[in-house]
């Protein structure tokens, strides 16, 4: 990958398809990645929807969001969704968070 490779926004849906209060999984081909965006106070987070807990990969886009808070569904861990930390464990590493935007009806971010 490149440094230009790293400053491109992809489109992933539209505006209307996070509703304020919910998150929503999307799957980047090009990089094999799950990704969810959360839409917070009408703000939008991004962050990889796969639980960091060893044993067993787990989707946090199935998981209880409580404000800036995601709770694994599985493992119980939950992580802070602005910057990607665990709050509790069993889950170690911090999740990656993304740069995302609004723009023009679309949701766009940077992988």
């Amino acid at each position: 990958m490149t440094e230009l490779d790293t400053d491109i926004f992809r489109t992933v849906g539209s505006v209307d398809s996070i509703p304020n209060g919910f998150l929503v999984p999307y799957y980047i081909d090009d990089r094999k990645r799950r990704i969810a965006i959360a839409r917070v106070d009408h703000r939008l987070y991004a962050f990889d929807d796969l639980c960091t807990c060893s044993h067993e990969p787990c989707p946090l886009s199935g998981g209880l969001l409580t404000g800036t808070t995601i709770m694994c569904q599985c493992h119980g861990s939950r992580f802070d969704i602005t910057t990607g930390a665990v709050i509790n464990g069993p889950a170690t590493i911090a999740l990656n968070v993304y740069a995302v935007q609004e723009e023009e009806g679309v949701v766009r971010i940077r992988v």
